[in-house]
């Protein structure tokens, strides 16, 4: 087809192999948010709190469908669709650039939490060391955003988190062979009975919320979703709309290859989300354990000694360089492009064509390593880092919601719209957003704040 159309899957394996944006997604999903934040929950909650990550994980997918689809349709980005908005649009923009800078102390932790594991296995810098590993980690993910692409982007993200999904879920399996550790039907019950949990250690319902931002597709992943979508080819493969009957089959189907990449991958995160969240509540809460400061990764490990035993904090360690190093890459590379975008939409760098567009994106992928390591070299705190981004991404969550509903209420093509079923599940899940972002910012915001700035 020319001008890089190109017409969509007919056969399901057609639709597998045009997957991949929601895998890399992925790799940044399966990371802090359930290795730190959602153990952390779990290790307050015990198991009462299941429902919530649970819910965290699917009731996002609609809002990020709907804006992804928006943008491969119309073929604007997605900090180009949010800043030009009506009425709201600005301080959208804007409040979308706090959370972004928000989020690099986010990934100041992420890095802390792989140098902390490295120092822990491979001990050869004294006191220092965890700050050290973190630097040649920075280093070694500067080479890599510089010179791989999006299909090493893809490849990469896809083994780190199959391995580590693997290694949790065998972990959780494994534990049921446990008298003292295994998971009854009267926890799980516990978990899905929509309760609230109290604790003498933390603040649980904090930090459940906090990690409801920031588990499954969180905000910036709902914004950073539609560029993989766009670098992958599907808005250049619908075209451009001419209000032919074959551009509304193209736009169809390419929609539900998006679709199926979106849910695909929400049963990849969701399925080792939970089984975090079940490790943290049957091993950390029972021996009241909570990963906090710089003993984060070895309390951590702890989760799993009952199954594996002295090959436990081994394995932990493994796969938390792993899932770490991968959140790192991947938020990396996503706050790039993100970067880049937002120079050119507010006016501040107008980008002319692509090449200034990879130039500005080789710069970023120098700057943005670099200025998380110092974060975290001057504020060593993994756990508060991503739990406060964590914060923050809950409160951008309901500006995200509505935008979502503008476009799908407003911008859509009438021969593109979705069902009932999905017009509701939509509302819902915006409700959901708007609910949790007002309770946090009204009672609980203050909590959080006072521990990251004492």
């Amino acid at each position: 087809m020319s001008d890089g159309i190109k017409q969509p899957p007919s056969t399901l394996g057609g639709v597998l192999s045009h997957l991949g944006p929601g895998l890399i997604l992925a790799g940044s999903i399966v990371g802090s948010g359930e290795l730190i934040a959602t153990t952390r929950t779990g290790a307050e909650a015990g198991f009462s709190f299941l429902w919530l990550i649970i819910l965290g994980c699917v009731i996002k997918v609609f809002t990020q469908v709907e804006v992804a689809r928006h943008c491969i349709i119309s073929g604007n980005t997605t900090i180009s669709a949010l800043y030009h908005l009506p009425k709201i649009g600005k301080f959208i923009g804007w409040f979308w650039l706090f959370t972004f800078l928000v989020a690099l102390g986010q990934l100041g932790g992420i890095i802390g939490g792989v140098g902390q594991a490295l120092d822990i296995a491979a001990p050869f810098f004294g006191e220092n060391g965890p700050q050290i590993w973190a630097a040649i980690i920075t280093l070694i993910t500067v080479i890599m955003l510089i010179k791989g692409g999006f299909s090493f982007i893809e490849i990469f993200c896809t083994t780190l988190v199959a391995i580590f999904t693997l290694i949790t879920v065998g972990n959780v399996v494994m534990l049921q062979s446990q008298p003292d550790w295994a998971i009854t039907a009267a926890d799980i019950r516990e978990g899905l009975s929509f309760g609230f949990a109290e604790s003498s250690k933390g603040n649980p319902f904090i930090t459940a919320l906090a990690a409801f931002g920031i588990i499954g597709v969180g905000a910036s992943e709902i914004v950073a979703y539609p560029y993989w979508c766009l670098e992958k080819g599907y808005g250049k493969w619908i075209g451009e709309n001419d209000q032919s009957e074959a551009w509304i089959g193209r736009a169809r189907g390419w929609i539900r290859v998006l679709q199926w990449d979106a849910w695909g991958s929400m049963v990849v995160y969701t399925i080792s989300t939970v089984a975090f969240y079940l490790l943290g509540a049957a091993v950390l809460h029972r021996s009241g354990l909570i990963p906090e400061k710089s003993e984060t990764v070895s309390t951590l490990a702890e989760m799993y000694e009952p199954a594996f035993g002295p090959m436990g904090p081994v394995i932990l360690l493994i796969g938390a360089v792993a899932v770490l190093f991968s959140t790192f890459f991947v938020s990396s590379a996503q706050k790039c492009r993100l970067m880049t975008d937002n120079l050119h939409v507010f006016k501040i760098y107008r980008l002319k064509d692509d090449r200034y567009r990879i130039r500005l994106i080789r710069i970023f992928s120098l700057v943005i390593p670099v200025l998380s390591l110092l974060i975290y070299l001057v504020y060593p705190r993994p756990v508060l880092l991503v739990l406060f981004s964590g914060l923050m991404q809950s409160l951008l969550l309901p500006l995200l919601g509505i935008a979502a509903l503008y476009f799908r209420f407003k911008k859509i093509d009438p021969k593109l719209k979705p069902s009932l079923v999905w017009d509701v599940c939509l509302i819902l899940s915006v409700l959901a957003f708007m609910t949790i972002g007002l309770y946090l910012m009204i009672e609980k915001g203050g909590d959080l704040l006072n521990k990251i700035v004492p």
